[in-house]
């Protein structure tokens, strides 16, 4: 597993001689290694590109403590890591347990001015330099890394995307026998591909960034290459003592708010000028109709209204067109929008909206501009047809933020629904 996630590797320490044989070790097994002296990273600061593998010999000046040299090494981190360097895995060279926690606990830290590792593994350098050689020393690793469950399977998964992602080129370079055929056909492929992914009629995508859709629409592919590729981590999901979330509620939340968003929303790929299925844009204009203040619950068979509006934090609207008709070109202008609310997360307030006409399921998620989870509620009742016009307007209807397009689908299968029940007037004796 190891050795096809490292194919490169960063060694720093203060004494070369003592790093000659590992150096040489990594090279002779194909992985490109660079070494450099604690001093040749001084006033350092232009980044390094991505290094899978850092071997980094904890007391880089044995005339400092321990506190000091992880200081130092955050510097050092901060001017050749930086926030974009990648994946990676470090081998800190301690044979002292608390040395480790404390560096490991500083290295992770929230905020840190760099990426974060993969994997933190100790090993002992006197170890190798008794042996005389580094002989092994990947061996040790992977070893200590497969206690380190979690942490595996993502070199696992690193792995395997690289690989997907390869079989995914390849897979297009080989619709096509000859070269001069693939230079001349294989940009259309990729427009088709990108066309498809969304729908957009081509007439409408002048303006359109046809790129995003096109990576979009690569990741389909790509899932399977991943999947197909993958090796299961044999200890993953074994032991359930570690399958419960142990913290606080509060802390729980937080973390799956962010999972939500991560897995349902998209603050990226945003088009003020494209109103797309899937858009959700503000309201501030308190005189529009779906701008939500009360909402009306039925309970025990009477309706009771409920002013929300001291608890409401913004007012949405989400584009709600069928992908075809977007597709077909059959909107004819006209986006169908349906209203919707977002709140602080509130276990107690969810009951207000357990009727058929609410969408209540997008919570808890996490949303930059608030401090708190969040919960988005959509109100079926909250319907209306509207000049395309009106939402790329930013005044009235500043871009929030996308479904992603599972969300999108299920929120369109239970509109669906809530529209299409039948019923009939029986008389009852």
């Amino acid at each position: 597993m190891l050795e096809n996630f490292i194919t490169s590797a960063l060694v720093i320490d203060d004494d070369k001689t003592e790093v000659d044989s590992l150096i040489q070790y990594l090279e002779d097994k194909d992985i490109w290694t660079k070494y450099y002296h604690p001093n040749d990273l001084e006033g350092k600061e232009k980044q390094f590109n991505n290094r899978k593998l850092i071997f980094l010999d904890l007391y880089l000046k044995d005339e400092q403590s321990s506190i000091e040299n992880i200081a130092l090494i955050r510097r050092y981190f901060k001017n050749i890591i930086g926030e974009n360097f990648g994946t990676y895995g470090i081998v800190l060279w301690t044979k002292h347990t608390n040395h480790f926690d404390e560096f490991c606990d500083k290295i992770y830290q929230k905020n840190n001015p760099f990426s974060a590792p993969l994997f933190v593994i100790a090993l002992e350098k006197n170890k190798y330099k008794t042996q005389g050689n580094y002989n092994g020393v990947l061996d040790e690793l992977e070893k200590k890394l497969k206690e380190d469950i979690s942490s595996s399977f993502f070199v696992e998964w690193n792995k395997s995307v690289k690989q997907g992602s390869d079989n995914t080129i390849l897979g297009l370079y080989d619709l096509f026998d000859t070269y001069k055929k693939k230079n001349q056909n294989l940009e259309a492929v990729l427009y088709s591909l990108a066309c498809n992914y969304t729908g957009i009629p081509k007439d409408a995508s002048k303006d359109y960034d046809l790129q995003k859709d096109l990576v979009k629409s690569l990741m389909d592919a790509l899932q399977f290459e991943v999947s197909g590729s993958f090796q299961n981590i044999d200890s993953l999901f074994s032991d359930e003592k570690r399958l419960n979330f142990n913290d606080s509620k509060e802390e729980k939340a937080k973390v799956f708010a962010k999972l939500n968003t991560l897995l349902m929303l998209d603050f990226q790929n945003l088009h003020q000028d494209h109103s797309i299925p899937g858009n959700i844009y503000e309201i501030n204009d308190g005189q529009n109709p779906l701008y939500i203040t009360t909402i009306i619950k039925n309970r025990k068979g009477k309706q009771e209204e409920i002013d929300l509006a001291d608890k409401i934090n913004k007012r949405i609207v989400l584009e709600i067109t069928p992908p075809c008709d977007f597709a077909q070109a059959k909107k004819q202008r006209q986006s169908r929008i349906i209203g919707g609310i977002m709140l602080d997360y509130d276990k107690d307030l969810i009951n207000h909206f357990s009727g058929d006409n609410f969408y209540s399921y997008l919570l808890p998620v996490s949303i930059s501009s608030q401090e708190n989870p969040q919960m988005i509620i959509f109100d079926f009742y909250r319907f209306l047809t509207l000049n395309e016009e009106e939402l790329k307007n930013k005044t009235k209807y500043p871009i929030f933020f996308r479904t992603k397009d599972k969300l999108f689908a299920d929120i369109l299968q239970k509109l669906s629904s809530h529209t299409a029940r039948l019923g009939i007037a029986i008389m009852y004796p």
